[in-house]
């Protein structure tokens, strides 16, 4: 039974929606198979598309941590 606990959680994809995560026009949704990997998928999406710097979004990833994991859905 534990084995299949940890496939299922291996193969888990994790998504947040930029919408979700505070923005009011923005619908994309970034994925990533790791926390680790969704947040820097969201870090490129908010340098490309909303303007980020490096800093500054680290800077608000650092604020808002707690809440944008709550966000962070699984399928």
């Amino acid at each position: 039974m534990l084995n299949i606990l940890i496939k299922r959680l291996e193969s888990m994809t994790l998504s947040i929606n930029c919408k979700d995560a505070g923005d009011p026009v923005c619908t994309h949704t970034m994925y990533g198979e790791t926390e680790e990997e969704l947040f820097e998928n969201a870090k490129k999406h908010g340098i490309e598309v909303h303007g980020y710097t490096e800093e500054s979004f680290n800077e608000e990833m650092n604020k808002n941590i707690d809440h944008f994991r709550t966000l962070i859905k699984t399928s």
